[in-house]
Formats: structure tokens, C-alpha cells, sequence
């Protein structure tokens, strides 16, 4: 089932990429692709986005398992009804995105980020993400755009 790939390929992608990070970029390091339109780096984040909660590491974690578990049986409970393409896709994404941070975060106590967007903006060049992040912003607006769309059944 092609949702089902989504999720395993988001998940495995990111950690693959995860690992080359942490064994090719030393800490402080930075290098720019893509023209200089990104910077990749390696910050290791103990919290949620933009290391916030960081001084709870039990809740962020039992939080996000409970999240994840609720948002996975929900996704097999929307598997099996035909149409809704959008919010499958979705979900995939978003579920495979917080997987793979959450593996980070049972297995290494952080989870591994790095990627930044140049910017003029210091707010915005301080902000470093991986593909899981981005994933789970994708897959949250196409499951909201889903939920606008009229479900057909195909």
C-alpha cells in the first residue's frame, strides 16, 4: 500500500540521513548547498521545536508515544475506508516524521537536526530542522486540505 511506503520511506530516509550527519558533521561545523540557500549543520535538540519543553524529557517523550500511538490507530482505522487520499498521505508523513525523531530521542536521549535555511533573517537562520520536521509539516497541511476535500470514496 503506497501509504504505507510513505511512512517507511520518510522514516527510514530520515534516519539514514540522521546517521550520516552525526558521523560526517562535527559539531560547529557548516556547510552550504544549494547555492548557499541552505546550510547543513548538526544540532543535537533534547526538546520539542525550537528546544522548547527540553527540561522535561519524560513528558516529551510518553507525550509523543501517546500522540503517535493515537495517531497510528487512527490512520489503520482510516486505511481500511476507501477514498481520502490526501489525509492518508498525510498521515503517513506526520507518523513517519515523529517516528523517526522519537527513535532519536529513546535511543540517543536528543534528536538530530540538520538543516538550516539561509536568510538575512538571524531568527530564521537559527532555526535547524531534518526531513522528519519537514515531513510532519507537509503531511499536517495535507491532511488539513484533505479534510476540505469531499470525501468520494476513490
Amino acid at each position: 500500500m503506497v501509504y504505507i511506503a510513505v511512512l517507511f520511506g520518510v522514516f527510514f530516509g530520515d534516519l539514514i540521513i540522521k546517521r550520516q550527519a552525526e558521523q560526517k558533521i562535527g559539531m560547529g561545523e557548516e556547510y552550504p548547498i544549494l547555492n548557499g540557500r541552505f546550510i547543513i549543520r548538526k544540532l543535537h535538540n533534547d526538546g520539542l521545536a525550537f528546544g522548547r519543553l527540553s527540561d522535561y524529557p519524560r513528558l516529551i517523550k510518553w507525550g509523543n508515544l501517546g500522540m503517535l500511538g493515537s495517531i497510528s490507530l487512527y490512520f489503520i482505522w482510516l486505511l481500511m475506508h476507501p477514498g481520502q487520499r490526501l489525509k492518508k498521505v498525510g498521515l503517513g508523513m506526520v507518523i513517519g516524521g515523529g517516528l523517526s525523531n522519537e527513535a532519536d530521542r529513546i535511543n540517543a536521549g536528543y534528536v538530530t537536526d540538520y538543516v538550516s535555511i539561509q536568510s538575512r533573517f538571524e531568527k530564521i537562520r537559527r532555526i535547524v530542522f531534518n526531513i522528519s520536521d519537514f515531513f510532519i509539516f507537509i503531511g499536517s497541511i495535507l491532511y488539513i486540505l484533505g479534510s476540505f476535500k469531499r470525501n468520494t470514496g476513490k
